[in-house]
């Protein structure tokens, strides 16, 4: 099968996600080619597993000035590179009736000449849902051929709806032969606001299980827990949330804390003045982003990961949080919230802690609770690592990813029983 991933910029160092899903891919015998049309500036491969397959290499990251008199200026290099990779007629495809405001800040000029010459693809995989309005319009223009699949993800089902509406992805509907989200969360949402529900279908985001093998640690840390902090440092992460409560649970339980923090984000500055003005100066440190390989050490070494997620002034929203899954396939509690996609993931008093999302005393609470379950951590933890392994495993969430494909490609042999859903259902608690 050859396949197109078409995502804002590639290799970013905070999506490890879609560099395992086109290595699992190219691993069973098919090609995957990956355009980055957002321009966006890249941030590394995260995952040093899939280096020798060179997708970072092979990637094409469509780029142009972000300021307009210098985008025009360039112009005339675009359109010879455009023309050079599909002819000297190719400028007249550019229709104003297709392309409209695309051609108008000249971004479809650029974006097409970064396509191939051979656009032609069984499979059209748009990562990202608001990167569909370019590649629905490329194929229109014949710059590209093949079936579209979106994907919902997490900030393109929450986020662009609030600042945007709910009619947004109208113009999608009727275009893309296939749909993705990473939860039921957000495949409620989407049909909500017009998805077509026969044609939309859970594909949770799958990890590499050999890079997080089962390691419960057998004690908590004896100069005091660890506790980790992994992702972007923005509002909807919710680490100032966390922060607070932390510092609270430290002062409250007399205990000496430690605590990690991985990732980069403009809240840095902020949560580091949070993290003194809390007390937690020498007790919490910030790591910067980091691999993939280097959270998984992380993981190693810490007692409880905590994942705050909160939805935040913009409506961003997070699915099932991929260091969640990693945390639990290592063996390691989690706290988290419940919000978006993560209650699908972690079930309270089974796989996990829950409590109310943005609420530093909640927090602080589930904190407390998850050590008061210490006696029940190896059940616990035993019972999230069998969770992961049946439905995040990359070797099953790539089974289900080529099932979409086969039936957008097939729509008339489909199984009716894969219509709603394709991943296996969570477990069910009332949280």
């Amino acid at each position: 099968m050859r396949i197109a991933f078409f995502v804002n910029a590639f290799p970013m160092m905070s999506e490890a996600f879609i560099a395992n899903s086109a290595a699992a891919l190219m691993e069973q015998g098919h090609q995957v080619d990956i355009f980055g049309l957002g321009n966006v500036e890249p941030t590394g491969l995260s995952v040093p597993e899939v280096s020798g397959l060179g997708l970072a290499e092979a990637a094409v990251n469509a780029r142009w000035p972000k300021a307009a008199a210098e985008r025009w200026l360039n112009v005339p290099s675009a359109l010879a590179g455009m023309m050079r990779r599909h002819g000297p007629a190719s400028p007249l495809r550019l229709s104003p009736g297709t392309y409209r405001r695309s051609l108008a800040d000249l971004s479809a000029i650029y974006q097409a000449a970064s396509l191939p010459a051979d656009g032609a693809y069984d499979i059209l995989h748009c990562q990202f849902a608001p990167l569909a309005e370019y590649v629905i319009k490329h194929r229109r223009a014949g710059f590209l051929k093949g079936r579209i699949v979106v994907n919902f993800r997490g900030y393109d089902i929450s986020e662009v709806i609030r600042s945007e509406g709910e009619h947004v992805y109208d113009h999608i509907w009727p275009e893309a032969e296939g749909y993705i989200a990473n939860c039921e969360f957000f495949r409620q949402r989407a049909i909500s606001i017009g998805c077509p529900a026969d044609r939309i279908r859970v594909v949770g985001s799958g990890i590499r299980l050999g890079s997080f093998p089962f390691q419960p640690k057998p004690d908590v840390s004896p100069d005091g827990p660890r506790f980790l902090l992994v992702g972007r440092l923005i509002e909807r992460k919710g680490f100032h949330i966390a922060l607070q409560a932390l510092a609270q649970y430290a002062r409250n339980s007399h205990q000496r804390i430690h605590v990690d923090i991985v990732g980069d984000g403009p809240m840095r500055p902020k949560l580091e003045r949070l993290a003194g003005e809390y007390g937690l100066g020498e007790s919490a440190h910030f790591h910067g982003a980091l691999s993939h390989a280097a959270i998984a050490e992380f993981l190693k070494t810490c007692d409880v990961l905590l994942a705050p997620s909160m939805t935040c002034s913009n409506g961003s929203q997070d699915g099932p949080v991929n260091t969640v899954k990693e945390a639990m396939a290592i063996g390691r509690p989690v706290v988290a919230t419940r919000h978006g996609g993560i209650s699908e993931l972690v079930v309270d008093g089974e796989t996990g802690v829950l409590c109310p999302e943005g609420d530093v005393d909640a927090l602080e609470e589930a904190v407390h609770r998850i050590f008061r379950l210490r006696p029940d951590w190896p059940r616990m933890l035993a019972r999230a690592r069998a969770y992961v392994e049946d439905t995040y495993a990359l070797a099953r969430t790539t089974g289900d990813l080529l099932q979409v494909y086969e039936t957008v490609l097939n729509p008339t042999v489909a199984d009716p029983d894969k219509n709603v859903r394709l991943s296996k259902e969570p477990i069910r608690h009332d949280c």
